[in-house]
């Protein structure tokens, strides 16, 4: 229940926003209602020792461990040593994801249902500049039935520590929109004023659990 209203908060917020960001083009039309190459991966509980029973699929190369293609990185990002200290997906996981200060990493398209989304991943900031505080700003990209694409926050992004830890689980804009089965989106991680770590990104495709 706290888990379910958790994300029902977070979603009104991103609602608003999105409110906001279409009302200049109300002509646009809505998000994209199709999917024709949508494939799901192997599903998993990976949160469940946080009480998140939902099942995740791993965004394509979401741990790292081979590489980032299909992702987009800029300003500095790269993949380094260190995996996040849980090891939810192997105990052999070995790497995540460093973003610099100024940095951006995209990922690929992934298939989502309308009912229920859910972004969720480990992050830990590394840095903050001059002592300020440093947050983890998560951005979805979506497309209008135009084929026009806009980039809208998706709350609440993350304030994090020191250290390795879960991120809350983030319901995004598309579960508040009207929807065909399946739609593709693709995730943009923004560090700001500061430095983070990234790893483990897994996204909660299912219509209802």
């Amino acid at each position: 229940m706290h888990c379910s209203f958790g994300r029902t908060v977070a979603a009104l917020f991103t609602a608003a926003i999105a409110s906001a960001a279409f009302a200049s083009s109300a002509s646009a039309g809505i998000i994209t209602t199709s999917a024709p190459s949508c494939t799901d991966g192997a599903l998993t509980q990976p949160f469940a020792r946080w009480n998140d029973t939902h099942q995740y699929k791993l965004v394509d190369n979401g741990a790292f461990e081979t590489g980032t293609t299909g992702w987009a990185l800029t300003g500095g990002a790269a993949v380094v040593s260190g995996n996040e200290t849980y090891k939810v997906r192997s105990s052999a996981d070995a790497k995540s994801l460093k973003l610099p200060s100024g940095s951006t990493a995209t990922t690929p398209f992934v298939c989502v249902g309308a009912d229920e989304p859910t972004l969720r991943l480990f992050a830990k900031r590394n840095s903050a500049l001059l002592g300020l505080v440093s947050t983890l700003q998560v951005q979805i990209q979506v497309q209008t039935s135009l084929g026009l694409t806009a980039w809208l926050p998706v709350l609440p992004g993350d304030l994090g520590g020191s250290s390795w830890h879960p991120t809350v689980a983030m319901p995004f804009l598309v579960n508040l929109l009207t929807l065909g089965d399946r739609t593709q989106v693709r995730f943009r991680f923004v560090p700001l004023l500061g430095s983070w770590q990234i790893d483990d990104v897994y996204v909660d495709p299912m219509m209802r659990h």
